[in-house]
């Protein structure tokens, strides 16, 4: 079945703008400072109307593109909040290309060798724009999937539309 295409009008909170996205996988909250993407959230975020900036209405068609198979990658300007750790675990995850995976264990070796795969598994959990930083496509080493800021049903939902899993593995 394809997911709808429908793209709410963006919306302003004191000075961020939320763009909403009705997918496959439920609503998604973009939000941005009017010229990066500061957050993408599954939960509401209480906005009020207001005119879309360019960055949002760019994020809202990549969103709708990714969810029809028409776009792999996501080309935004992205505000990354974190610590330095954080910000290397995810710069790693934009690495990870569309139908693939990566173990939290193989992030760490990347970045380092220091960090331990729970330590990797934190960062995957505190990333601020899941779907665009592909922190989904992050699996455990026996193959497992385990924790997504959006629920597990969500990161089975997108490594099978980007065809990492099959509905018969789960």
């Amino acid at each position: 079945m394809a997911p709808k295409r429908n793209v709410k009008e963006p919306e302003l909170f004191a000075h961020f703008h939320v763009l909403v996205v009705e997918s496959p996988v439920g609503k998604v909250w973009v939000e941005s400072d009017g010229e990066l993407i500061t957050r993408v959230s599954f939960e509401a975020l209480k906005v009020r109307h207001a005119k879309p900036p360019k960055v949002l209405v760019d994020a809202g068609k990549q969103l709708d593109a990714y969810f029809h198979r028409k776009r792999k990658h996501f080309d935004l300007p992205l505000q990354r909040t974190g610590t330095r750790f954080q910000k290397l675990v995810w710069e790693a995850i934009d690495d990870i290309r569309f139908g693939d995976t990566r173990t939290y264990q193989a992030i760490a070796d990347r970045i380092g060798g220091k960090a331990i795969a729970r330590t990797v598994g934190n960062a995957c959990g505190s990333n601020p724009i899941p779907i665009i930083v592909p922190c989904h496509r992050v699996i455990a080493s026996d193959g497992l999937l385990t924790g997504y800021v959006g629920g597990l049903w969500r990161k089975k939902w997108l490594l099978e539309h980007e065809g990492v899993l099959t509905k018969e593995m789960f």
